[in-house]
């Protein structure tokens, strides 16, 4: 099998690419990543001398290049490649739009088209909770739920999310969207909430928490993640039950009390959790219903939060260069406190 991974030097497509290749010897891996802030040939040190994977530096949101790209003939296409934070796209939409929506359609259209002796790729798109919107307390969205972001960033998702649907009806596509709560784990890039704060707990750093700390999310351990994903695309007939698939979780903590476990797990002063003027339409919870996930594939989350964290913040621990050496970014909202 041949494949083609967009983002595959990113947290969640750096991990999946080593798992790929451990259960899947007989494919070969095409990495489009262009290595922005949050990508880096560092996350896939062990994959960088197997002669199975092959890194392009490509953006995907450039049409010439990707048309080139896929002259190359892809059996599949698990499309990674996103701007993610949601802090970032509150102060430059346009990237989001660029490399979410652009980028995404770009990879939607070659992928429909109909090349001699070349069978069009099956294409897995890598979507969020985020597209829609809050969830109401006591609920979990199912995937017929209608779409209603609150994020420029959410925004751009949604609206790759509807291009897909709509390439996959109108051309006969072979299309999956597979949206998934927060994940987290080791090499994830510090300026998400996890790494972000326990890399400030080890430092001795306040941990700044939005507004008072109540939000809500559901998180997802990096390989209970790609175990999800890895089931999803390793069953070609039994994912095209369904257009849209669910990963999800369980753990549900208020952002305040992960916090407070991080720096107990950090051995720090809980003292240092600083409560600072919320993100602006700062959404309270998302969850996701993952029940048919778990009926077709068998899937489900095996890691508890407490365990993954206690991965997360042992990796950060004996990295701590790594997490420095990162970029420290804070949104415009912030700066002036």
């Amino acid at each position: 099998m041949r494949i083609l991974i967009t983002g595959g030097c990113g947290f969640l497509g750096s991990h999946f690419v080593r798992a790929w290749l451990r259960r899947h010897r007989d494919s070969t891996i095409v990495n489009a990543d262009c290595l922005t802030y949050a990508g880096s040939l560092d996350n896939l040190e062990d994959a960088a001398h197997d002669a199975r994977h092959r890194h392009e530096r490509i953006d995907v949101a450039d049409p010439e290049t990707v048309e080139g790209l896929f002259t190359q003939g892809f059996d599949l296409v698990v499309h990674f490649a996103a701007e993610t934070h949601v802090d970032r796209s509150l102060e430059d939409a346009g990237q989001f739009v660029r490399t979410n929506v652009r980028g995404t359609e770009n990879l939607l259209a070659m992928s429909g088209q109909r090349r001699a002796g070349m069978a069009r790729p099956a294409v897995i798109v890598v979507s969020t909770d985020e597209v829609y919107g809050p969830t109401p307390d006591g609920t979990r969205f199912r995937t017929d739920a209608p779409l209603s972001p609150t994020s420029p960033y959410a925004a751009s998702k949604a609206v790759a999310d509807r291009l897909s649907l709509a390439y996959a009806r109108a051309l006969d596509l072979n299309v999956t969207i597979v949206r998934s709560v927060n994940v987290y784990g080791p090499r994830q890039y510090p300026e998400k909430v996890i790494p972000l704060f326990t890399s400030h707990a080890i430092s001795g750093c306040r941990l700044p928490l939005y507004g008072d700390g109540l939000q809500r999310r559901s998180w997802l351990y990096v390989d209970d993640f790609v175990d999800g994903l890895m089931r999803i695309a390793g069953d070609p007939h039994r994912r095209r039950e369904h257009i849209v698939w669910h990963l999800g979780s369980h753990d549900e903590p208020p952002n305040l009390e992960l916090a407070q476990t991080i720096c107990e797990l950090c051995d720090a002063d809980p003292a240092l959790i600083t409560h600072v003027a919320d993100r602006p339409g700062h959404d309270r919870r998302y969850a996701l219903d993952f029940t048919e996930t778990e009926r077709v594939f068998g899937w489900s989350p095996r890691t508890l939060l407490r365990a993954g964290l206690e991965e997360t913040v042992g990796w950060i621990k004996a990295n701590i260069e790594w997490c420095r050496r990162r970029t420290q970014w804070k949104p415009s909202f912030l700066r002036g406190e």
